[in-house]
């Protein structure tokens, strides 16, 4: 029913939850076959200190929505360390304007795209080269 609301009137987006019930999968967005693939991590640790980990099932849907939709635009983004944060920074902010989202799913996106942008910062302060 997430995946419905998330992906209403938009781009038709396979969802395939075939490994969500095997433990340590996890959710991601398919550029191969434009697939989302939803995995255990999809439900949140309410106990968890970073944002990522505590994203509601729909806030994680969006997200990976999101890096369906940039990448039907055409966006092409690097998907090895560092920059992958990047990437994964601009889906939870593309992702933090879905309509359907409730306030607390809004800033758990926007704290999830600052804790990889402190990642990707700290990368190059310590002496990674790009």
């Amino acid at each position: 029913m997430a995946w419905a609301l998330i992906t209403n009137g938009g781009l038709a987006v396979p969802l395939d939850v075939s490994r969500a019930s095997s433990g340590f999968t996890t959710t991601g967005y398919s550029e191969r076959d434009r697939t989302v693939y939803l995995g255990a991590n999809a439900y949140p640790n309410v106990m968890a200190v970073d944002a990522n980990s505590r994203l509601s099932v729909l806030a994680c849907l969006a997200h990976e929505y999101a890096h369906a939709e940039r990448h039907g635009l055409g966006y092409e983004r690097p998907k090895v360390l560092p920059d992958v944060l990047l990437d994964e920074a601009e889906a939870s902010i593309h992702a933090s304007f879905h309509p359907v989202l409730a306030h607390k799913d809004r800033e758990d996106l926007v704290e999830d795209a600052r804790d990889r942008l402190i990642k990707w910062i700290a990368y190059y302060a310590e002496g990674g080269n790009p």
